[in-house]
């Protein structure tokens, strides 16, 4: 019961840690990477904001809650039907997000003081992040959950929290933080693994963050 307490408080410390961090980016307009490309250091403090998240959401409960490492263990053989859901989740999100960066990129009119050079040290802090951050939301969170809850009480607390988590985000990506928490919820329920839940959440940043990278730097370099 102790050990079970001692979860839930570092669980609350490191979400109201992260929380705090987020709104201060907020404070200072750099939500996302399209504002740190076109702010003077702003990708090196959205590296240093990674970086803390690598540490809040990962390496703490890693290092400190050795039960939870399982997690990072390749899923477990899921149904035809999972898998094929699983693949068409990630051609939808993958359409989606080309989509949405395609009509957003038209508004898009500054150019980056960056170079495509720096896309390598941010893309590699990112994927790391990501791990971290689908290692504690569809991990330690929602299996901590689920351990004394129904599934649906730990799919509605997790999300709940992933979305107030965005809150500092567009409207956009907080309304879409619930169909897409809740099904992030649902592949690591079915595989007992985080990996189903990352390589989605990937995919979805991964073409938009990259389009966003490529049209304010090397794309602006041959305007």
């Amino acid at each position: 019961m102790e050990k079970v307490a001692q979860i839930n408080y570092l669980i609350s410390i490191c979400f109201i840690a992260y929380f705090i961090i987020s709104y201060q980016y907020k404070v200072l307009n750099l939500r996302n990477l399209e504002r740190a490309l076109l702010t003077d250091k702003g990708l090196m403090l959205l590296n240093i904001k990674h970086l803390l998240g690598i540490l809040v959401f990962g390496l703490v409960f890693y290092l400190i809650f050795s039960d939870y490492r399982y997690l990072l263990n390749p899923p477990e053989v899921a149904g035809l039907n999972i898998v094929l859901l699983f693949f068409l989740t990630l051609i939808v999100s993958a359409f989606l997000s080309f989509k949405s960066v395609k009509k957003h990129l038209v508004d898009i009119k500054n150019n980056s003081q960056y170079s495509i050079n720096k896309a390598y040290l941010y893309f590699v802090i990112r994927l790391v992040f990501l791990l971290c951050y689908e290692f504690f939301f569809r991990g330690v969170l929602f299996f901590t959950i689920l351990e004394w809850n129904g599934l649906g009480t730990a799919i509605i607390i997790t999300t709940v929290l992933y979305m107030l988590i965005h809150i500092f985000d567009t409207k956009e990506e907080v309304f879409g933080a619930l169909p897409f928490g809740i099904i992030l919820c649902l592949f690591s329920y079915f595989t007992n693994s985080i990996w189903a839940a990352f390589l989605i959440h990937i995919t979805l940043s991964g073409v938009y963050e990259v389009s966003i990278f490529i049209h304010l730097t090397l794309n602006s370099r041959k305007s």
